[in-house]
């Protein structure tokens, strides 16, 4: 575990595992989670590859802010790059990650070798609306305005953000989830709007990685195999 102070703020925890000569794989995590939701593929992936997991701010150890906008959170990921040294990177990201990692590949596609979005929640009005926290869970290992920042975004995500896909270059392999509670008809749809795009279906619940890391891997480790070392 290691942390770095970006320009400006904040101050990022991030995990690697792997190894040190691969192509970076980076790996960004969903609303509520850190980098140890992805402990269980990690290792695996870093067989091959150099596996980098950072904390999103205002979850895990990262540091708290006051802005949790998508474009905050895709700015961090392009200065942590910068920080590390890495010039891109195989993005892949699950739900709010992978809602960053899609805005920083539509914005700074050179920054990305290869995208893989795990169930990224569909730019549409949330059905039901997402239920605004009132109050602070004191035992939460997340600032809980993160959560509302989100929450708000999936309640009215703004004007755009499907057009966003149609700017995404790089290969990307969109997954989605048999047993999730996000209409997959949408996710399939999103990866129809990115010009090189597939879609595959994981038998698992919108935690795939987590929970079901076989299901997650299966379609994962060919798509990425050409970067292997």
């Amino acid at each position: 575990m290691a942390t770095v102070s970006l320009p400006g703020g904040p101050t990022l925890n991030y995990r690697e595992w792997g190894r040190p000569d691969g192509a970076v794989v980076l790996l960004l995590h969903g609303l509520t989670a850190s980098s140890l939701s992805w402990q269980n593929v990690a290792p695996v992936l870093g067989e091959n590859f150099r596996v980098i997991a950072p904390d999103a701010r205002g979850h895990g150890e990262s540091q708290w802010m006051r802005d949790y906008s998508f474009e905050r959170m895709r700015d961090d990921v392009v200065r942590f790059m910068e920080a590390l040294g890495v010039l891109a990177a195989i993005v892949m990201g699950h739900s709010m990650g992978a809602l960053t990692a899609y805005e920083l590949a539509a914005t700074r596609p050179d920054l990305i070798r290869l995208l893989v979005l795990e169930e990224m929640p569909p730019p549409d009005p949330a059905k039901p609306p997402k239920s605004i926290p009132r109050r602070r869970d004191p035992d939460a290992a997340y600032d809980w305005r993160a959560m509302i920042a989100v929450y708000r975004w999936r309640n009215a995500p703004p004007p755009g953000w499907w057009d966003l896909a149609s700017q995404i270059e790089a290969n990307t392999l969109v997954l989605g989830a048999a047993h999730s509670s996000l209409q997959q008809s949408r996710v399939e749809e999103l990866s129809r709007r990115i010009p090189h795009a597939t879609f595959t279906s994981m038998n698992c619940t919108h935690d795939g990685h987590e929970e079901r890391p076989s299901e997650f891997l299966i379609p994962v480790q060919p798509f990425i195999s050409w970067f292997a070392k």
